[in-house]
């Protein structure tokens, strides 16, 4: 990410000087290629997506499903517009419209997780922070501040390092705060970029809120409240004043230490917020209880105990008065009151800790999300809570389609599967294997059953609609199953599973015995399909460069090929010419092989030579879909030679697993940045016909 210094702050020390901003105002952007899909946009900071999107209109992205939860007040509602959100997903700020899930808009310019997120009062700028980047050295951790009205970045502000904590615009959007896991302070003038304070502290700053704004002639001066551990109980939240000290020309922070009672009272501080009045500041705290400060006096009031497992998400209604706390517990509660007494006038539960609450414009709603990455719309008025959306936390190592075109299913590293429905993006089933680690393969039985692999060397399969647990084989593999495939018909019905053992083991489908095992590979087995043609034929590559074909009527392998560099990391089937495997290794290298010919037949080379972690031949056989470690998706045209047909950006992180739907109108590709990405394919009326 790039940047450079603008206007240094007055004051010439460490901190004006580590801090750089980058404007769009300031400097002329080299013209690069329009992304085709018109959800994506980005600003500079972006430079590692480049040139990328759709790359003609054959694939568009349709929906992103995705909402972590890792960090709170990471999902925000818009002040102004009454059916827009924002959140995070990954490394990328999705703009979202609870009417229209259709409806989204992505900020790229990240290349790390986003830590603090925050949206100025009238809604025209949003500023995101993020953990520090691995890609460059120092961990830096750049804020990046986006214009809302045009969607492109307005400032990138570097100075922090290991992980933004917290950004919050002042109430006259004059100035952003930013404090982070490397204990520094930054106020930047939202005017220039310019930093026009800073400070190191000897801990992180925790909580920080712009309170009230003094007129004071030329320049006004600011309340603030924040709170950094110190050296004991006593000196932990602070009432502070930025003002502008017109001797030294530069803006100064004066603090002094809220008074708090005699015998001391220690807390670690979870969130805040101000009364409408400016009156008192809520603070949540580690112990579940909400601390009442009197700001005119700077001065400890009471503790109101709310929840357990500490009070995490406070936001308070501007109209009403009526504070809404989010507990570490799942509890939602509705408290009404002042200064020393307050009463409870709701509760609701949700599905775990509360880590967002935002009341959306029109003070009728308000968002809230979850550790679970649920989110909810709940009513203000008797917290009744609807679900917008549901999603995986970690990384999603695979997916599958099975014979309806509008289901898939999902699986991730926690152990979670969830089924799909496509219309409304909702979840029609979910089930939550705890303690097996995570599911590293899914496979479909028709439309009614998923059976998938553990990383405990488990296979189990599980009733599509309800979850319920139908089988299950123990220990089928030594080590963790990679992979799963499935065949079912009249006369022949199968399970064949492969493992990091080496080992391929085909189970009848009726009782789950064992029929035969194959174990010539030297290393992990990383891709099986059976064949399209003769289903007696099952195709396995592995990470030990071989790829062989076994035949279940001869109980052995018929045939082998193996290459001296680049182990395959996964494998498909051609549906036309001679029904070629397709193998993908990791240098990008598409591998087509006959089983006449020692050497392969064909070479396609990602242009990228990224890794390729998943490989899908389209229904209709003209087509092949990779994914990989550029965090791209990629179509190809087989009819073509194999030509590059379309490329789509949705991720921000690896992308570990694609599947095709089987009318071949959509694609599904899912990664470490626990995203779901949906591809409308407008190549499939071109593919239908290509085989004969």
């Amino acid at each position: 990410m790039s940047a450079r210094p603008v206007g240094a702050s007055a004051r010439q020390d460490m901190f004006s000087a580590r801090s750089q901003t980058t404007t769009r105002r300031e400097e002329q952007k080299s013209d690069r290629p329009d992304s085709r899909n018109q959800n994506e946009t980005g600003g500079e900071g972006g430079s590692n997506f480049e040139g990328i999107g759709s790359s003609d209109d054959m694939l568009e992205l349709e929906h992103v499903i995705g909402y972590t939860g890792h960090y709170w007040e990471t999902l925000q509602a818009h002040p102004v517009d009454p059916t827009v959100y924002v959140k995070s997903m990954g490394s990328v700020v999705a703009i979202c419209d609870t009417s229209d899930p259709h409806n989204q808009q992505f900020l790229r310019a990240h290349d790390m997780e986003i830590s603090a997120m925050s949206i100025s009062p009238s809604g025209n700028m949003i500023a995101s922070g993020q953990v520090g980047t691995v890609h460059q050295p120092g961990y830096h951790a750049p804020v990046i501040v986006w214009d809302y009205a045009t969607k492109k970045d307005l400032f990138v502000l570097t100075g922090h390092t290991k992980q933004v904590r917290l950004l919050e615009f002042s109430p006259d959007e004059r100035f952003l705060a930013g404090t982070g896991d490397d204990c520094l302070l930054y106020i930047w003038d939202m005017q220039t970029g310019e930093v026009v304070f800073g400070k190191k502290f000897d801990e992180p700053v925790i909580l920080f809120e712009w309170a009230s704004i003094r007129e004071n002639g030329r320049r006004a001066s600011y309340e603030i409240i924040l709170c950094s551990p110190g050296g004991g109980p006593q000196d932990d939240v602070r009432h502070c004043e930025l003002a502008y000290d017109p001797v030294r020309a530069q803006w100064t922070l004066h603090a002094q230490n809220v008074n708090m009672p005699s015998g001391g009272l220690s807390r670690t501080y979870f969130s805040a917020m101000l009364s409408p009045d400016n009156e008192y500041m809520l603070c949540g705290t580690s112990v579940g209880d909400m601390l009442v400060f009197n700001l005119k006096n700077s001065v400890y009031r009471a503790s109101v105990p709310v929840c357990s497992s500490g009070l995490v998400s406070i936001e308070v209604n501007a109209e009403t008065g009526d504070v809404f706390c989010g507990g570490g517990d799942g509890t939602l509660k509705k408290l009404q009151g002042r200064d020393m007494r307050w009463e409870l006038h709701g509760e609701t539960m949700l599905d775990s800790k509360i880590v967002s609450l935002s009341i959306m414009a029109g003070n009728t709603e308000m968002l809230a999300a979850t550790a679970k990455g649920t989110q909810y719309r709940v009513l203000l008025d008797d917290l009744s809570a609807t679900i917008i959306s549901t999603s995986h936390t970690e990384h999603i190592t695979c997916t599958s389609f099975g014979s309806r075109f509008d289901v898939f299913a999902t699986g991730d590293k926690k152990g979670n599967i969830k089924v799909w429905d496509l219309s409304d993006y909702a979840t029609i089933m979910e089930v939550n294997e705890k303690k097996t680690g995570g599911v590293t393969c899914l496979a479909w039985i028709n439309s009614t059953a998923i059976v998938a692999g553990f990383e405990d060397s488990f296979v189990r399969c599980f009733d599509a609609t309800s979850g319920k647990k139908l089988w299950e084989i123990p220990s089928a593999h030594k080590g963790k199953i990679t992979c799963v495939s499935v065949h079912s018909d009249s006369r022949l019905a199968f399970l064949v599973t492969g493992g990091l053992d080496g080992g391929v083991r085909v189970w009848a489908l009726k009782n789950r015995e064992l029929m035969i095992q194959f174990v010539e590979h030297q290393k992990s087995v990383t891709g099986i399909t059976v064949d399209v043609k003769k289903p007696n034929l099952i195709h396995s590559v592995s990470s030990d460069c071989t790829f062989l074909t076994f035949d279940l009527i001869k109980e052995k392998r018929v045939v082998s090929h193996m290459v001296r560099e680049g182990a395959f990391l996964c494998c498909s089937q051609r549906l036309d010419s001679e029904q070629e495997v397709i193998t993908a290794d990791g240098n990008g290298r598409l591998l087509f092989w006959d089983c006449d010919y020692a050497t392969p037949v064909q070479m396609v080379q990602d242009p990228a030579r990224s890794k390729c972690n998943a490989v899908k031949v389209s229904p209709s056989g003209r087509y092949v879909a990779t994914c990989g470690e550029d965090h791209l998706v990629k179509v190809f045209d087989l009819v073509d030679g194999g030509q590059l047909a379309s490329v789509g950006h949705g991720h921000s992180e690896y992308v570990l697993g694609l599947e095709w739907s089987g009318d071949e109108k959509q694609i599904v590709s899912v990664g470490e940045d626990a995203c779901v990405c949906i591809w409308n394919f407008y190549g499939a009326d071109v593919g239908v016909g290509a085989v004969e």
